[in-house]
């Protein structure tokens, strides 16, 4: 048995923590609360939400662009497409890629969980004064664009450390 080894003070400026433990608050809500209804996993509304975001794309777009891991989206857009919701079709531009657009059942599902959806984090971002929420946006881009310096050293290994998540910590 030892004591804490880090003070509170450094966990509390580690915002990573502090990031991730909202990220997971507001996700376990929007699955109780409503992916549970639709009979969809988050990974699954995520793609969805995504194809609905960016319109008609590959899959190595939304990888990109999100924090959905390349083969966790692989799965999760082979279980949308078998449940209807997704299409695959060849894109004219590069035949060997396929582009992803949703179906008018998978239009129907996301014009029911994103409105639920946006007042379930309304709910929490409520809390904040306008002015508030503007400065949390701001500086959510500005550590957001700092952290785009982190992603370009791929050259040290990594491991995964969370299955459902592309949550990579450096080794």
């Amino acid at each position: 048995m030892h004591p804490a080894l880090i003070p509170a003070d450094e966990i509390d400026d580690f915002v990573i923590i502090r990031v991730r433990a909202f990220a997971r608050k507001v996700q376990r809500a929007i699955l109780r609360d409503i992916l549970a209804d639709e009979d969809l996993p988050l990974l699954e509304w995520q793609l969805l939400f995504s194809v609905a975001r960016f319109g008609s794309c590959h899959l190595a777009h939304v990888s990109a662009k999100t924090s959905i891991d390349p083969a966790h989206g692989s799965r999760a857009a082979a279980a949308l497409e078998m449940r209807g919701l997704i299409e695959r079709q060849e894109d004219p531009q590069n035949r060997r890629c396929k582009l992803i657009s949703l179906t008018s059942d998978g239009r129907a599902v996301f014009d029911r969980i994103w409105p639920r959806a946006k007042a379930q984090m309304k709910s929490v971002t409520d809390q904040l004064d306008a002015s508030d929420f503007k400065d949390f946006k701001r500086l959510l881009g500005l550590v957001d664009q700092s952290a785009e310096l982190l992603d370009q050293d791929d050259t040290k290994p990594v491991v995964k450390t969370d299955m459902h998540e592309d949550t990579r910590i450096p080794v």
